[in-house]
């Protein structure tokens, strides 16, 4: 028998042949060779054992794969199938590695049948480095399309605010307060800038971690709408207590904080004799806790659960928009995994709260 088919032995796959029994009577060079170099026993994987018994009776995690592939080799040996194959993995401690195996009925034979092991290893790393470019790059480019929302969108505030600017000093008279509102402009142009360029690096390669102080990061927020419309005819308070150092990605808080304000500006009670918007966050080594509040119009309770679809207005008539800024807030809380929870009652006014975990370790 072993010079019937010791050809095989010139073939780097493993290769043996199975009576229609399913009895092992012979087995190539690389079928030992592997068998050998993995710790595998030659009394039990060799000539004289039963290949479909073998199968049977594995357990564990290889029990789905190994009674598969007896199934398949007992439909070629009794011919009811031309072939039979199954791809599946078997690694090692310190290796990964992928095989098809294939059963195949031996020609001109009705009782032999031949199976073997190909090594497919170089083939599945290739297809997962495929594979993983292309979830980078579907990636990027669903960040370049929410880029594309968020600098038409995230933008308007601080135009709006230089925009108000412009106007104060059409009308003022003092050279000095000219100067004042040009240096703030000045300032906005250069935090626009600065925005622009984080935004488009963020879309475009992984996101930048990096330290958070609160305190300047509100107050730069409250400066960037400071002359914006309606700005003037509402009070903003913040209430920050940071006892740590916190880490997270800077661009996309600044993107949540600045749209969630923009909203409760555009919505604001012009019935009341106050408006407030108020900002509190706590924050530690695990999590920051962001509250903004405001006595707005508030939002009717059918609608909170749609605030945050795309192109969604609440008063879509009376409010110049896209229904886009509170979309972009939901998709920066995910893509920092944070949570996010709304609050309001028509007349009363709205809470939006965000839970931030701190990438400190990251």
């Amino acid at each position: 028998m072993e010079r019937s088919f010791g050809i095989l032995n010139s073939f780097s796959d493993s290769i043996a042949i199975v009576n229609r029994t399913g009895e092992i009577i012979f087995t190539n060079d690389a079928w030992r060779l592997f068998s050998k170099e993995n710790s595998g026993n030659s009394v039990k994987t060799d000539q004289g054992i039963n290949y479909l018994e073998l199968c049977r009776k594995v357990t564990g995690e290889e029990f789905q794969n190994a009674h598969e592939a007896a199934i398949g080799i007992d439909k070629v040996i009794k011919r009811e199938l031309p072939v039979f194959e199954m791809e599946y993995p078997c690694h090692s401690d310190d290796e990964k590695r992928w095989f098809i195996m294939r059963c195949t009925p031996l020609k001109e034979s009705s009782e032999l049948t031949i199976i073997s092991h190909i090594n497919i290893t170089n083939r599945k790393i290739a297809e997962e480095f495929v594979d993983k470019k292309n979830d980078q790059l579907n990636e990027i480019n669903k960040r370049l399309k929410t880029t594309i929302y968020k600098i038409g969108h995230d933008i308007q505030g601080p135009l709006n605010s230089m925009e108000g600017l412009i106007n104060l000093s059409k009308i003022e008279e003092s050279e000095s307060n000219i100067r004042t509102y040009f240096s703030y402009i000045e300032k906005s142009v250069l935090n626009l800038k600065e925005f622009t360029q984080e935004t488009i690096s963020l879309a475009t390669s992984t996101a930048k971690i990096e330290s958070i102080k609160f305190d300047i990061l509100v107050d730069d927020i409250f400066e960037s709408v400071k002359y914006s419309e309606h700005c003037n005819q509402i009070e903003l308070k913040k209430d920050i207590n940071q006892i740590s150092e916190f880490f997270s990605y800077k661009s996309e808080i600044v993107s949540i904080i600045s749209n969630v304000i923009d909203n409760s500006l555009k919505y604001y009670d012009k019935r009341k004799e106050k408006s407030i918007l108020s900002i509190s966050i706590n924050s530690n080594d695990t999590e920051a806790h962001i509250s903004i509040k405001d006595n707005g119009i508030g939002i009717n309770r059918d609608n909170v659960a749609k605030i945050f679809d795309l192109n969604f207005q609440v008063n879509k008539d009376q409010i110049n928009g896209f229904g886009v800024g509170l979309n972009l807030v939901k998709k920066s809380i995910q893509l920092i995994n944070g949570s996010l929870n709304v609050q309001s009652e028509i007349g009363e006014g709205s809470e939006f709260t965000f839970i931030i975990p701190n990438l400190k370790e990251s």
